[in-house]
C-alpha cells in the first residue's frame, strides 16, 4: 500500500508584530495544539487526582512550572544534545524557544521542577497539619508525591497526544523516506521528502502511541494500583517505543546528531526503561494512594 497522507501547509496565523527575543511573528498550529495539550492534560490529571483522594488544585498550580520546564529544558536540551555548534556560534539562540525542542530536555527540567514543587508543598502541609492536630481541627489532604506523579502521568498521555499532533501539523519530525501507508509526502525537501516522496512522520507515530496508552490507562485505572504504577508503565512503554522509532529518524547529511550510531533520545530511552523497571521493583507492594489518604484522614 502506498503512503496515504498528502502534503499540507503548516497552519499559522500571522501577527502584526514580532515577539522580542523569541522572534515569533505568527501563532502556529503547533503552539495551539500544545496549549490544548496542556489544558486537556491538566483537566484529566485533576480528575485522576480527585479519584485518588488528592487535591486537584495542586495539579493546577504545578502546571505553570511544567510549562516553563518544557520550553526551557526542551529548547536547551535541543541545543546542547543535538546542535552544540549552533549554541557556540550564537549564544542568543538559548532564548529563541521556537527554534527547536527536545522532549528529553523538557522531561528532565520539568521533572526537577515538579519534584521541587511537591517537596515544598509536602513541608507546608505537614506544618499545617501539626497545627491542626494541636488545635483539634480537620487535617489537610497529605501531599503524596508518587500519587500526584501518577495523576500527572495519567493526564500526560492526553497532553502528549495533542503535543505530538502539533509536531505532525508542523512537519517537525521527518524520518527517512518510506512506502509505509502512514508516510507523509513533502515533509522536508532538504532530506528528500518532496511532494512525490513520503517520509516517516515520527510525531504522528508518537501521537498514535499516546492515544493507545491513554486507552490502556483508562482500562488499568479500574483497579487500585500502587503509587508509581502509571509513571513506571509510561516510562517503560515510551522508552521502548522511542528507542525503536528513532531508528526511522533521518540519518543522512544534516540529520540529527548521533553518538556511536544512536541518537541522544535513544540513550535517554534506555535510562527511562531502567527507571520504570526500578519503580516496579521498588514500589509494587506499596499501598494504593486512595487507601493511604483515607487512612491518614481517618486516623
Amino acid at each position: 500500500m502506498k503512503p496515504l497522507i498528502p502534503y499540507f501547509e503548516p497552519f499559522k496565523i500571522p501577527l502584526p508584530f514580532e515577539i522580542p527575543l523569541v522572534g515569533a511573528d505568527a501563532i502556529h498550529g503547533f503552539g495551539i495544539l500544545v496549549a490544548i495539550g496542556f489544558m486537556s492534560g491538566t483537566w484529566l490529571a485533576g480528575r485522576h487526582a480527585t479519584r485518588s483522594g488528592l487535591d486537584p488544585e495542586l495539579i493546577n498550580r504545578v502546571i505553570g512550572w511544567l510549562v516553563v520546564g518544557v520550553f526551557l529544558g526542551g529548547h536547551w536540551g535541543h541545543l546542547l544534545l543535538y546542535y552544540p555548534d549552533q549554541l557556540i556560534e550564537d549564544p542568543t539562540s538559548l532564548f529563541r524557544f521556537t527554534s527547536g525542542l527536545s522532549s528529553f530536555g523538557g522531561f528532565v527540567v520539568s521533572i526537577g521542577l515538579g519534584v521541587w514543587f511537591f517537596t515544598r508543598e509536602t513541608r507546608i502541609v505537614r506544618r499545617e497539619n501539626q497545627k491542626a492536630r494541636a488545635a483539634g481541627t480537620p487535617l489537610k489532604t497529605p501531599v503524596l508525591i508518587w500519587g500526584y506523579a501518577d495523576s500527572m502521568w495519567y493526564g500526560f498521555t492526553l497532553g502528549w497526544f495533542f503535543g505530538r499532533m502539533g509536531c505532525f501539523s508542523a512537519h517537525d519530525h521527518a524520518g527517512n523516506p518510506t512506502d509505509f501507508w502512514l508516510g507523509v509526502y513533502g515533509m522536508n525537501p532538504r532530506i528528500g521528502c518532496t511532494i512525490d516522496v513520503a517520509c516517516h512522520d515520527l510525531g504522528l507515530y508518537e501521537g498514535i502511541w499516546s492515544l493507545a496508552m491513554l486507552g490502556l490507562f483508562v482500562v488499568l485505572d479500574r483497579k487500585a494500583r500502587f503509587p508509581g504504577f502509571f509513571v513506571g508503565t509510561w516510562l517503560v512503554s515510551y522508552g521502548i517505543c522511542r528507542l525503536a522509532m528513532d531508528f526511522f529518524r533521518y540519518s543522512g547529511p544534516g540529520g540529527d546528531t548521533r553518538y556511536l550510531g544512536l541518537t541522544p533520545a535513544q540513550y535517554g530511552s534506555v535510562i527511562m526503561v531502567a527507571i520504570g523497571l526500578w519503580i516496579f521493583a521498588q514500589r509494587r507492594h506499596k499501598t494504593p494512594t486512595a487507601q493511604q489518604v483515607k487512612s491518614f484522614l481517618g486516623a
